[in-house]
């Protein structure tokens, strides 16, 4: 049986970073392009529910992809319920940027995709590059590495599964990756919100949102990026925690009461 590929981002349809994972695993099975009209960056796990979406087939690159108004995760329904395209595995980016650190991996569209696929019960990998714009897709030797990566292991997720208790990959790819692949955690800190105050041309004071950069945490994504390495960062959804947190939160509130 034919497997099934969705490949989905939020830099927008118009990103090279699109169909260059897209055709990167053209030869492992039926692949379905599902994007969005618009960059949707940084909105993390927003679906629209108060307006009607559009939905369109354009012909773009040489390739079918289908086109919403919406958000990324739009993009991931639309293809399995209005198409009727069930996934075997989902594959969203190649991002403009990286998308290190737990804060990236909530606020970003790319890794949205990937967790709603998660929550879908379809595997899926999140693939991000360190580059500035979509001219940084351009350089052939960051090409070569992201198409060798990209299809290396989707061939092992439809082949084998993704390992159990894993839900999905996050793949973070360098500027100028040195060959070295290495299996982090996700560093819990990596910026802070900063902003820049100015004035706009009709007098009124804006504040312009930049990240200040914090430590680098040995044994994270970040720090195997930051030595060139290409990071692979396997995550789960179960936001829960474990049984003995369980057990002392049950303590720290044994003594609550509520009348009624």
């Amino acid at each position: 049986m034919v497997k099934r590929i969705l490949v989905s981002n939020d830099d927008c349809y118009l990103s090279p970073g699109l169909y260059l994972l897209a055709n990167a695993v053209d030869s492992l099975g039926d692949v379905l392009i599902s994007s969005t009209e618009f960059p949707r960056s940084a909105t993390g796990r927003e679906i629209t529910f108060s307006r009607p979406l559009r939905y369109v087939e354009k012909l773009y690159g040489g390739r079918t992809v289908y086109v919403t108004d919406g958000t990324p995760i739009d993009a991931l329904h639309l293809a399995v319920e209005v198409l009727g395209f069930r996934p075997d595995v989902v594959l969203s980016g190649v991002n403009v940027g990286d998308n290190l650190s737990l804060q990236h991996i909530f606020y970003s569209g790319t890794l949205a995709v990937a967790i709603e696929a998660a929550l879908m019960g379809i595997p899926s990998i999140a693939f991000s590059a360190g580059v500035d714009s979509f001219r940084g897709f351009e350089n052939p030797v960051l090409r070569d590495v992201i198409v060798k990566v990209a299809s290396h292991l989707t061939k092992k997720v439809l082949d084998e599964g993704l390992p159990e208790g894993v839900d999905l990959l996050s793949v973070n790819i360098p500027p100028h990756p040195n060959g070295c692949v290495e299996v982090t955690r996700a560093a819990r800190i990596r910026w802070r919100a900063a902003y820049r105050r100015g004035i706009d041309p009709r007098g009124r004071t804006y504040y312009w949102l930049y990240g200040l950069r914090s430590g680098v945490e040995e044994g994270t994504d970040v720090a195997a990026y930051e030595r060139g390495c290409i990071t692979v960062t396997p995550l789960n959804i179960d936001l829960n925690v474990s049984e003995v947190l369980l057990s002392r939160v049950k303590e720290f509130v044994a003594d609550l009461r509520i009348k009624l």
